[in-house]
């Protein structure tokens, strides 16, 4: 989830021939990056970047006499990689570029072993809709952001590529606001690094906001870059960084916590600010941030009134008073629960039914990103509807009418704000922006977290970005209420995904038939459950039992109490539904085929939809036969049993005996297999050793059994991640159990004829 909740006041002036002189082509050229020859340390490296600049250049643009509105954002970037082995120029062989604005462009140069130089063409560059490399990627993504490919041709090892980039976006402070995004960016690279250097250049009247974490060079100003005048001047600072070792890219790892980064922005204060005319020169603020701006920034997520809350306020409101009359809600608990999954059903009402349907409304309730949906559907010339697990409600809707439609029955519920795990620690917050929120409701039971919902989230179910964060509750009992408190933990029972197959053979002994039902809690449901649901069933269910008869009460002419009129029913007019079951089908068909070679998908059924009870789980069977997992050998057959397990992680060699990061996991989880294989007739089964094996330790386990009863082989494994973090010395405990999990994977069972 991203909120970008801009908090910068304006921009100053910095003088405007740095922009003519930083163009492309007069850029100054570091000695750095005409270097040809690499350290006899790295010689035996891929690929070794020789040289790497990043500049950007804020200027405020005038006409006259006066400054306009628009803010020029120059951005300079300059690669120069030396490429020694063939897997560098497959890596290679492709050119990547992303450019701002409307004339980005991109300059790229080959060097060859006896120094001649070839220039390649960019107008054969090509749009490219898809990510691209990390390499590639700049650390500012801010306005008409394009990806850009080109086929670099006739590679050699020992070439040298060099490449700069140029973009210019012009930002009209009327209508994108006078916030600037901040840089959060790592210093670490996938080759060794010889020079890199990152350079912002500013006027006066700014300050920086900057702070490095994990070794992070320290930001320098730079003197004879800067100028200093009685009516403009501007000042440059920069961070250099040199002969870095290359950071291996390891599973379960967040960059910005394991490597060198920096958090770095630039804070423009308005004209008339008295601070501003006070600064000779940019300063730089190392401060921690402020809690009590933090409280100023976000208590108002809870306190956001539009007639599309007060609409969602009103009919839950509506609905709890009837169920705890009729006594169906004798508990607290009970009525926190039902206020949730009330205000769901409105929500979803309103948007496949109601009013939601209206641009306005789509994007107040919270349409995903629906500006842009918009924008995609006009260049594609039609029209297309979001996955349904992305109908998200916004978040400042669902804060306040959840906090409002609890207080109506005398319960309180906090705001709780907070850093994000892959961002860092809460004392590593620097800006505001980093930080975000859900709702918080203290149980003497149990701490609720609630995430403004989509629709399939179950009330208290764990979301990945939640897990272990540091962070803030705010109050709404009284004023000025913010406190220190824990984010929650999931544990490895409330995230369970687990398989159950019974495995028949046919006569031809060709294919194996398979009847599987699938359980899923917790984190596991993931984008499992919306394909599930497809066929919209679970409206039908919601809006059936959180009906409310029409009410005859005039609603208030005041504009703060206003309630729209919204459509509601029993049931839902669920047309599409057989072409969405046949889209289901063939989603989860697709699923089977990329583990197993699939012979043939026979049919669905959903059990449980995840989005109810004390677990939520999502159930659901299948049957399908799989070819390529039974073989012939002499009177017997070999059955790879093992598969069925699914894919198991296979650790590269050099991952089997180091680890150079910390190990941050998304969740702790559980996964179970249980295997019923009816035994045909004629053959009987022995030497199941094998099958049998049994590693656990703090981090993690691993078993597995196997054994027959009657005509039919009974295998079960679980794999468990009892943690989400771990010390790097720690990696040794997941080797353990990971390995035998990929070995079991591959083992096969004798199927011996009598």
């Amino acid at each position: 989830m991203t909120r970008i909740l801009f908090l910068l006041l304006s921009i100053a002036v910095i003088n405007l021939h740095l922009a003519a002189q930083s163009a492309a082509g007069d850029e100054p050229v570091e000695n750095e990056f005409k270097a040809t020859a690499v350290p006899e340390k790295w010689n035996n490296e891929s690929a070794v970047i020789i040289g790497q600049k990043t500049q950007y250049i804020f200027t405020r643009l005038g006409s006259g006499k006066r400054y306009t509105t628009v803010v020029r954002i120059k951005e300079y970037i300059h690669k120069r990689i030396k490429l020694q082995d063939k897997a560098a120029l497959e890596q290679f062989s492709t050119f990547y570029y992303v450019t701002m604005g409307k004339d980005g462009k991109a300059d790229y140069q080959i060097i060859k072993a006896d120094g001649k130089q070839v220039d390649v063409n960019m107008q054969n560059a090509i749009e490219e809709e898809n990510d691209i490399p990390a390499i590639y990627k700049p650390i500012y993504y801010r306005l008409g952001i394009k990806y850009f490919k080109i086929a670099i041709p006739d590679l050699a090892v020992g070439d040298i590529i060099d490449y700069t980039v140029n973009s210019t976006i012009d930002w009209d402070m009327k209508d994108a606001g006078i916030g600037f995004t901040p840089f959060i960016f790592s210093l670490a690279n996938t080759y060794p690094t010889m020079y890199q250097q990152y350079r912002f250049v500013m006027a006066n009247g700014m300050k920086v906001k900057f702070r490095g974490f994990n070794g992070a060079s320290n930001l320098k100003m730079d003197a004879k870059a800067s100028v200093f005048g009685d009516k403009e001047s501007y000042v440059a600072y920069y961070m250099l960084d040199k002969d870095r070792e290359k950071t291996t890219e390891e599973r379960w790892s967040y960059e910005l916590r394991n490597t060198p980064s920096v958090k770095f922005r630039v804070i423009m204060l308005a004209d008339n600010d008295p601070d501003s005319k006070a600064l000779g020169m940019a300063t730089v603020d190392r401060q921690f941030i402020d809690m009590d701006d933090v409280y100023k920034r976000f208590v108002g997520a809870a306190l956001y009134r539009t007639t599309t809350v007060n609409t969602l306020v009103a009919y839950t409101t509506e609905y709890i008073l009837k169920k705890k009359q009729d006594g169906y809600l004798k508990t607290e608990d009970e009525v926190i629960r039902e206020c949730y999954y009330c205000l769901r059903k409105v929500f979803l009402e309103m948007y496949y039914k109601g009013p939601v349907h209206s641009d306005m409304e789509k994007f107040m309730t919270g349409k995903k990103l629906y500006k842009k949906v918009l924008q995609q559907e006009k260049k594609d010339g039609q029209q297309k509807e979001e996955r349904e697990d992305e109908i998200r409600i916004n978040a400042l809707v669902f804060a306040t009418a959840f906090r409002t439609a609890l207080a109506a029955q005398g319960i309180q519920s906090e705001l709780f704000v907070y850093m994000p795990r892959k961002l860092g620690a809460w004392r590593d917050a620097v800006f505001l922006e980093e930080l975000d929120f859900v709702m918080k409701i203290k149980r003497r039971s149990k701490t609720y977290f609630l995430e403004a919902f989509n629709n399939f989230d179950a009330f208290g179910s764990p979301y990945s970005y939640l897990e272990s964060v540091e962070g803030y509750s705010i109050g709404y009992d009284e004023p000025n209420k913010y406190y220190r408190t824990p984010g929650p933990t999931s544990t490895f029972n409330d995230n369970l995904d687990r398989q159950e197959y019974t495995v028949r053979f046919t006569d031809a002994m060709d294919v194996i038939n398979i009847d599987r039902i699938t359980s899923l809690t917790g984190l596991e449901k993931g984008d499992r459950i919306g394909v599930a649901n497809l066929d919209r069933e679970y409206l039908a269910r919601d809006f059936e039992k959180y009906y409310n008869a029409p009410s005859q009460k005039k609603g208030s002419k005041k504009k703060e109490d206003e309630v729209m009129d919204i459509e509601t029913s029993t049931g839902y007019n669920n047309e599409g539904k057989d072409e969405r079951i046949k889209e289901r089908k063939e989603l989860m068909e697709n699923e089977v085929k990329r583990l197993f070679d699939l012979d043939k998908y026979n049919d669905v059924e959903l059990i449980s939809d995840g989005r109810f009870g004390d677990s939520a789980m999502l159930k659901f069977r299948e049957s399908f036969s799989l070819k390529k997992l039974i073989s012939r050998a002499g009177r017997n057959y070999i059955f790879e049993a093992g598969k069925l397990i699914g894919a198991q992680i296979k650790l590269e060699q050099s991952e089997l005996t180091a680890r150079q990061t910390d190990i941050w996991l998304s969740n702790e989880r559980t996964i179970e297999n249980n295997i019923t294989v009816m035994i045909p007739a004629g053959y009987s089964v022995d030497a199941l050793e094998d099958l049998n094996m049994s590693v656990d330790n703090e981090s993690g386990s691993f078993t597995s059994t196997a054994k027959t009863e009657g005509d039919k082989l009974v295998i079960s494994t679980k794999k468990i991640y009892k943690k989400n973090f771990d010390k790097k010395e720690a990696w040794s405990n997941y080797v353990a159990f990971l390995e035998p999990a990929y070995k079991f994977s591959q083992l096969k069972v004798v199927l011996k004829k009598k």
